[in-house]
């Protein structure tokens, strides 16, 4: 885990989910004992928080997972043991996908074209 929370043992996933958390709640750091709840997240925002991981991780997020493991360490394991390692690649691929500029991003599209 980095200094930042970032990261879960260099897990994908744990950096995934931290973004989304940072953005959810429009914080500019969490760690992982962070509580979504005391850090002013609520039903809304928890919602919104779990849109964003759907839409990057293609997983589904119920609201229930946010207030049974409301820390982001306790939020990370269950969403791994939910979705198993499925979720580490795709995070794994997400996370590659933002790494890439424009051009790098064109060129993989247009493989997949062919």
């Amino acid at each position: 885990m980095t200094t930042d929370g970032t990261r879960d043992g260099g897990s994908p996933v744990a950096e995934v989910v931290a973004d989304a958390w940072r953005a959810a709640l429009r914080a500019d750091h969490v760690t992982t004992e962070d509580n979504f709840f005391v850090l002013g997240g609520d039903s809304l925002v928890a919602a919104r928080m779990a849109a964003r991981l759907r839409a990057s991780l293609d997983v589904r997020v119920p609201l229930a997972a946010v207030f049974e493991h409301p820390t982001l360490g306790e939020f990370t394991a269950a969403l791994r043991a939910e979705h198993g390692p499925a979720v580490d690649e795709a995070a794994a691929l997400y996370l590659s996908v933002l790494a890439c500029s424009d051009a790098e991003a064109e060129t993989m599209l247009g493989r997949l074209d062919d």
